[in-house]
């Protein structure tokens, strides 16, 4: 009885403490140097919270169709024993929400590099000072040159090529590569950051219906809260977060038919075809040979294979590739993730593999339009997640972004028409 009643003063001791966590985020504190950010206050109000030994440290996982946010007792009092400490755990976990970092677990393949890859992300937005010691920063990798401000796949495609460079060596090289150094440990399963983690993989095994209750509620509070932060608030967030919140809000307003934009394009990009015929000479023109006149779209299609492509994507890709192939369209289909792997004309048959799963670099299937193959246009289908191309396409270009992949607002420097897959 005794230990119940201990248990129960301390949950409600650290429901205090969450109220009073809400409260500091949304007025701010000059003497402890907590700025008001009203942004993580409305959200953080609307979240469910639940005060179980159950996870290791703060949490985020499903329970009952709705996504919570657990708290361990211990790691609550004992780690985060200031009040910037409990701040910077609950906006790091918001953050992981409001990135929607929970539902892509299954999209990658090295789920501890996920891990760290989406760390990378949301602790660019937290006050140093609010991080507790063995917090992953961008100061952890420091011949990496990471830049700021990316995207979860930028980071995890870098992270990437540092395991794959070092796993099976043990020269001076890598031991003296403090990045190296720094990724092992924290490839550590037992290492705190891998733990807390761990519910994710339960939402990757919800059904699609579950998994689309449980985005759509997500995307409820964050457009409730969005609806109730003041411009100058919004203004102070940092300018990564700005931008992705932007590209939300952008995602509400009602999209054009994209699949007849992709038709458009693919047919508006045609070259003439003069044929003779057997029919017999035209009246009009007295000698003259019969002709028929036909439009021939001459379309290189460049198939994003990289890392971050997962299968389902690559399938929604074959699909419109069919559809484009059926219009009478010559597509050629080079398949591409730094370098091209493999070239053939599409016949209307899905290849049973595809080459790549490396970084992404957007040059190669440019540099083939101009140089060799002279397309019509080329569509390239992909995620997004790379950076511009560095050469200029002689062609009409057009990219379609895939579903899970980059909104169309970060392809700025991007030469062409962008059209994100619904």
């Amino acid at each position: 009885m005794q230990e119940e009643n201990s248990t129960q003063l301390n949950h409600n001791r650290i429901l205090e403490d969450l109220s009073r966590v809400s409260t500091t985020i949304m007025t701010g504190d000059a003497d402890l140097f907590i700025e008001k950010e009203t942004f993580y206050a409305h959200f953080f109000t609307g979240l469910i919270k639940k005060v179980t030994p159950y996870t290791e440290t703060l949490a985020v996982g499903y329970d009952q169709g709705l996504i919570t946010l657990y708290i361990n007792p211990f790691f609550w009092e004992k780690f985060l024993a200031t009040l910037p400490y409990k701040i910077g755990a609950v906006k790091h976990e918001i953050l992981h929400i409001v990135y929607k970092h929970i539902f892509r677990y299954k999209e990658f393949s090295h789920k501890t590099l996920f891990n760290i890859a989406a760390d990378l992300v949301v602790n660019q937005y937290i006050f140093e000072d609010h991080l507790i010691e063995g917090a992953v920063t961008l100061d952890n990798f420091p011949e990496m040159n990471f830049k700021p401000d990316q995207h979860i796949n930028y980071y995890y495609n870098l992270l990437q090529d540092l395991y794959e460079a070092h796993k099976d060596k043990d020269d001076e090289e890598s031991q003296n590569n403090q990045s190296w150094k720094n990724l092992k440990s924290l490839l550590d399963q037992e290492n705190v950051n891998q733990q807390k983690h761990r519910f994710w993989k339960d939402i990757e095994d919800l059904s699609n219906a579950e998994r689309e209750i449980a985005e759509s509620a997500i995307n409820q509070s964050l457009e409730s809260t969005m609806s109730r932060i003041k411009p100058d608030d919004f203004g102070k967030l940092p300018h990564g977060l700005q931008q992705y919140l932007r590209a939300f809000e952008f995602s509400l307003i009602p999209v054009v038919n994209w699949k007849r934009l992709l038709r458009l394009f693919a047919n508006s990009s045609s070259r003439t075809q003069i044929k003779n015929t057997l029919r017999r000479p035209s009246k009009r023109y007295g000698t003259n040979p019969g002709i028929k006149v036909r439009k021939k779209q001459k379309i290189l299609i460049a198939l994003d294979s990289s890392g971050s492509i997962n299968k389902e994507e690559l399938q929604e890709f074959f699909n419109e590739i069919y559809h484009i192939w059926k219009q009478g369209s010559q597509v050629y289909v080079v398949e591409c993730d730094i370098a091209i792997h493999r070239q053939y004309f599409y016949q209307g048959k899905t290849p049973e593999t595809v080459l790549g799963g490396g970084g992404t670099a957007f040059e190669a299937p440019i540099h083939y339009a101009n140089q060799v193959y002279q397309p019509d246009a080329l569509i390239y289908f992909t995620d997004g997640y790379g950076s511009a191309p560095s050469v200029h396409c002689n062609c009409p270009i057009l990219w379609l972004l895939s579903k899970n992949g980059s909104q169309i607002e970060y392809l700025k420097g991007f030469q062409g028409r962008k059209i994100k897959m619904i």
